[in-house]
């Protein structure tokens, strides 16, 4: 399970990605983020503004990378309503 992106994969590149955070995890990108009033109003409520958790818990063998509950990709409104409406990891959504 990868903790970063190799050179030349991260989401990070595509311009349409955002590592959000708090002073609840000394503004830290932690997984203690996740059960934060912020990371929970994130996993609750992201989508209706086009955001998607890239990186979720339990979804390691998937994704292969760690839970990672401050990483948010933007696919637009639309698609990630669909995709929260799925229950599918990002990737396999946008594979489908």
């Amino acid at each position: 399970v990868k903790v970063s992106a190799m050179a030349g994969h991260s989401e990070h590149q595509l311009g349409t990605t955002a590592d959000l955070t708090s002073p609840a995890v000394g503004w830290d990108l932690l997984e203690s983020f996740g059960p934060t009033p912020e990371g929970q109003w994130l996993a609750a409520n992201a989508h209706t503004y086009g955001f998607v958790l890239s990186y979720p818990a339990g979804a390691e063998a998937i994704t292969g990378y760690s839970y990672e509950p401050w990483h948010f990709r933007y696919i637009g409104t639309a698609e990630a309503q669909a995709w929260k409406a799925s229950g599918l990891t990002l990737n396999q959504y946008l594979l489908q």
